[in-house]
Protein backbone atom coordinates (compact mmCIF):
# COMPACT_ATOMS: atom_id res chain seq x y z
CA UNK A 1 0.00 0.00 0.00
CA UNK A 2 1.56 3.51 -1.23
CA UNK A 3 1.21 6.58 1.11
CA UNK A 4 2.52 9.82 0.21
CA UNK A 5 5.48 11.27 2.37
CA UNK A 6 2.98 13.76 4.15
CA UNK A 7 0.00 11.51 4.70
CA UNK A 8 2.77 9.12 5.93
CA UNK A 9 3.88 11.37 8.53
CA UNK A 10 0.15 12.42 9.27
CA UNK A 11 -0.39 9.23 10.42
CA UNK A 12 2.90 7.56 11.76
CA UNK A 13 2.56 10.85 13.79
CA UNK A 14 -0.62 9.64 16.03
CA UNK A 15 1.06 6.79 17.06
CA UNK A 16 4.59 8.23 17.86
CA UNK A 17 3.05 10.46 19.90
CA UNK A 18 2.38 8.34 22.52
CA UNK A 19 5.42 5.93 22.31
CA UNK A 20 6.69 5.00 25.30
CA UNK A 21 4.05 6.45 27.61
CA UNK A 22 1.84 4.39 29.62
CA UNK A 23 -1.17 4.34 27.53
CA UNK A 24 -1.68 1.22 25.01
CA UNK A 25 -1.90 2.48 21.56
CA UNK A 26 -5.56 1.22 19.87
CA UNK A 27 -5.48 1.51 16.16
CA UNK A 28 -9.34 1.25 15.40
CA UNK A 29 -10.97 1.07 11.98
CA UNK A 30 -12.88 0.02 9.44
CA UNK A 31 -11.46 -3.25 7.35
CA UNK A 32 -8.92 -2.21 5.09
CA UNK A 33 -8.55 1.01 5.72
CA UNK A 34 -4.83 0.73 6.57
CA UNK A 35 -4.82 -0.38 10.14
CA UNK A 36 -2.02 -2.90 9.28
CA UNK A 37 0.08 -0.47 7.07
CA UNK A 38 -0.26 2.11 10.03
CA UNK A 39 1.02 -0.64 12.42
CA UNK A 40 4.32 -1.38 10.00
CA UNK A 41 4.90 1.96 9.62
CA UNK A 42 5.26 1.94 12.97
CA UNK A 43 7.74 -1.14 13.38
CA UNK A 44 9.70 0.28 10.62
CA UNK A 45 9.72 3.76 12.21
CA UNK A 46 11.14 2.00 15.28
CA UNK A 47 13.78 0.14 13.88
CA UNK A 48 15.42 3.78 12.12
CA UNK A 49 15.37 5.05 15.35
CA UNK A 50 17.68 2.80 17.34
CA UNK A 51 15.47 -0.15 18.33
CA UNK A 52 16.79 -3.59 17.63
CA UNK A 53 14.70 -6.38 16.42
CA UNK A 54 14.97 -8.68 19.65
CA UNK A 55 13.53 -5.80 21.24
CA UNK A 56 10.40 -5.93 18.92
CA UNK A 57 7.01 -8.81 18.88
CA UNK A 58 5.39 -8.40 16.04
CA UNK A 59 2.29 -10.93 15.20
CA UNK A 60 -0.45 -10.97 12.94
CA UNK A 61 -3.35 -13.12 14.08
CA UNK A 62 -4.98 -13.36 10.33
CA UNK A 63 -1.82 -15.44 9.51
CA UNK A 64 -3.00 -18.94 9.80
CA UNK A 65 0.42 -20.24 11.23
CA UNK A 66 -0.26 -17.96 14.16
CA UNK A 67 -3.45 -20.31 15.15
CA UNK A 68 -2.25 -21.72 17.98
CA UNK A 69 -1.40 -18.61 19.60
CA UNK A 70 -5.04 -17.36 19.46
CA UNK A 71 -5.31 -19.01 23.00
CA UNK A 72 -5.22 -16.43 25.55
CA UNK A 73 -2.51 -18.62 27.99
CA UNK A 74 -0.57 -19.57 24.53
CA UNK A 75 -0.03 -16.12 23.27
CA UNK A 76 0.79 -14.71 26.69
CA UNK A 77 3.33 -17.74 27.02
CA UNK A 78 4.77 -16.90 23.68
CA UNK A 79 5.56 -13.29 23.86
CA UNK A 80 6.91 -13.99 27.48
CA UNK A 81 9.74 -16.29 26.26
CA UNK A 82 10.25 -13.20 23.58
CA UNK A 83 10.88 -10.69 26.36
CA UNK A 84 14.46 -9.66 27.07
CA UNK A 85 13.99 -8.50 31.29
CA UNK A 86 16.80 -5.85 30.46
CA UNK A 87 15.36 -3.91 27.79
CA UNK A 88 12.42 -1.93 26.99
CA UNK A 89 10.14 -3.92 24.80
CA UNK A 90 7.95 -2.96 21.80
CA UNK A 91 4.92 -5.34 21.40
CA UNK A 92 2.43 -5.10 18.32
CA UNK A 93 -0.37 -6.97 17.61
CA UNK A 94 -2.14 -7.07 14.19
CA UNK A 95 -6.10 -7.92 14.18
CA UNK A 96 -5.61 -8.73 18.43
CA UNK A 97 -9.13 -9.40 18.79
CA UNK A 98 -9.32 -12.69 16.86
CA UNK A 99 -7.25 -13.66 20.89
CA UNK A 100 -10.24 -15.06 23.27
CA UNK A 101 -9.75 -13.06 26.09
CA UNK A 102 -7.22 -10.61 24.81
CA UNK A 103 -8.06 -7.72 27.02
CA UNK A 104 -6.39 -9.60 30.01
CA UNK A 105 -3.43 -10.89 28.12
CA UNK A 106 -2.59 -7.11 27.08
CA UNK A 107 -3.50 -6.08 30.78
CA UNK A 108 -0.87 -8.68 31.95
CA UNK A 109 1.54 -7.36 29.64
CA UNK A 110 1.01 -3.72 30.64
CA UNK A 111 1.36 -4.15 34.35
CA UNK A 112 4.35 -7.33 33.84
CA UNK A 113 6.70 -5.67 31.62
CA UNK A 114 8.35 -2.48 30.42
CA UNK A 115 6.73 -2.43 27.52
CA UNK A 116 5.38 -0.07 24.67
CA UNK A 117 1.96 -2.02 22.97
CA UNK A 118 0.51 -1.00 20.26
CA UNK A 119 -2.92 -3.16 18.58
CA UNK A 120 -4.73 -2.86 15.99
CA UNK A 121 -8.55 -3.87 15.83
CA UNK A 122 -11.71 -3.94 13.95
CA UNK A 123 -14.26 -1.25 15.00
CA UNK A 124 -16.93 -3.70 16.05
CA UNK A 125 -15.11 -6.30 18.85
CA UNK A 126 -12.56 -3.46 19.90
CA UNK A 127 -14.77 -1.02 21.20
CA UNK A 128 -17.35 -4.01 23.27
CA UNK A 129 -16.56 -6.73 25.53
CA UNK A 130 -13.92 -5.62 28.43
CA UNK A 131 -11.70 -3.28 26.84
CA UNK A 132 -13.56 -0.56 28.45
CA UNK A 133 -13.34 -2.10 32.21
CA UNK A 134 -9.84 -3.88 31.90
CA UNK A 135 -7.99 -0.95 30.43
CA UNK A 136 -9.67 1.99 31.67
CA UNK A 137 -8.04 4.83 31.51
CA UNK A 138 -5.17 3.40 29.78
CA UNK A 139 -5.33 3.05 26.51
CA UNK A 140 -5.76 5.62 23.91
CA UNK A 141 -7.68 5.29 20.64
CA UNK A 142 -6.19 5.88 16.81
CA UNK A 143 -8.62 6.46 14.58
CA UNK A 144 -7.70 4.96 10.93
CA UNK A 145 -10.18 6.20 7.75
CA UNK A 146 -9.85 5.50 4.14
CA UNK A 147 -8.79 8.10 1.99
CA UNK A 148 -10.52 11.39 2.17
CA UNK A 149 -11.03 12.71 -1.32
CA UNK A 150 -8.12 15.53 -1.06
CA UNK A 151 -5.57 11.73 -0.21
CA UNK A 152 -7.45 10.11 -2.88
CA UNK A 153 -6.29 13.11 -5.81
CA UNK A 154 -2.85 13.21 -3.91
CA UNK A 155 -2.46 8.81 -4.12
CA UNK A 156 -3.77 9.61 -7.44
CA UNK A 157 -0.66 11.60 -8.57
CA UNK A 158 -2.66 14.52 -9.31
CA UNK A 159 -2.10 17.92 -8.10
CA UNK A 160 -5.04 19.23 -6.55
CA UNK A 161 -4.76 22.89 -8.62
CA UNK A 162 -5.33 20.56 -11.93
CA UNK A 163 -8.73 21.37 -11.97
CA UNK A 164 -9.74 19.93 -15.04
CA UNK A 165 -9.09 16.38 -13.57
CA UNK A 166 -11.21 17.16 -10.49
CA UNK A 167 -14.48 15.82 -11.76
CA UNK A 168 -13.71 13.21 -13.33
CA UNK A 169 -12.05 12.03 -9.88
CA UNK A 170 -14.90 12.66 -7.93
CA UNK A 171 -17.44 10.70 -9.79
CA UNK A 172 -14.60 7.95 -9.20
CA UNK A 173 -14.37 8.65 -5.69
CA UNK A 174 -17.96 8.55 -5.50
CA UNK A 175 -18.03 5.24 -7.05
CA UNK A 176 -15.52 3.23 -5.54
CA UNK A 177 -14.87 5.33 -1.78
CA UNK A 178 -11.16 5.83 -0.61
CA UNK A 179 -10.51 2.23 0.50
CA UNK A 180 -6.87 1.80 -0.22
CA UNK A 181 -7.06 -1.20 -1.95
CA UNK A 182 -9.71 -0.36 -4.30
CA UNK A 183 -8.35 2.92 -5.11
CA UNK A 184 -4.89 1.05 -5.52
CA UNK A 185 -6.38 -1.58 -7.75
CA UNK A 186 -6.76 -2.08 -11.80
CA UNK A 187 -10.06 -0.58 -12.93
CA UNK A 188 -10.97 -4.34 -13.70
CA UNK A 189 -11.09 -5.45 -10.13
CA UNK A 190 -12.80 -2.35 -8.17
CA UNK A 191 -15.72 -3.69 -8.14
CA UNK A 192 -14.92 -7.57 -7.31
CA UNK A 193 -12.49 -6.15 -4.12
CA UNK A 194 -14.97 -3.28 -3.01
CA UNK A 195 -17.98 -5.87 -3.28
CA UNK A 196 -15.93 -8.06 -0.95
CA UNK A 197 -15.03 -5.48 1.81
CA UNK A 198 -18.95 -4.27 2.30
CA UNK A 199 -20.03 -8.39 2.15
CA UNK A 200 -17.25 -8.80 5.12
CA UNK A 201 -18.00 -5.46 7.01
CA UNK A 202 -22.21 -5.98 6.58
CA UNK A 203 -22.02 -10.19 7.51
CA UNK A 204 -19.13 -10.37 10.00
CA UNK A 205 -18.65 -6.22 11.77
CA UNK A 206 -22.30 -5.34 11.52
CA UNK A 207 -23.71 -8.75 12.18
CA UNK A 208 -21.35 -9.61 14.79
CA UNK A 209 -22.55 -6.09 16.76
CA UNK A 210 -25.88 -5.89 16.27
CA UNK A 211 -26.51 -10.02 16.42
CA UNK A 212 -28.48 -10.02 14.03
CA UNK A 213 -30.40 -13.25 13.16
CA UNK A 214 -29.94 -13.02 9.57
CA UNK A 215 -27.23 -10.68 8.09
CA UNK A 216 -27.79 -11.89 4.86
CA UNK A 217 -31.03 -10.81 4.38
CA UNK A 218 -29.85 -7.45 5.34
Amino acid sequence: MIFKIKQRDVLLKSVTDFKDTEFIKVITGVRRCGKSTLMLLYKEHLLQNGVTEEQIVYLSFEDYALRELLNADVFFEYVQSKVVSSKKMYLLFDEIQLVNGWEKVINSFRVNFDADITVTGSNAQMLSGQLSTLLSGRYVQIKCYPFSFKEFVSVKGTDKDDYKKIPALYKEYLRYGGFPAVVLADESLKDSILSGIIDTIILNDIGYRGALRDPKLV
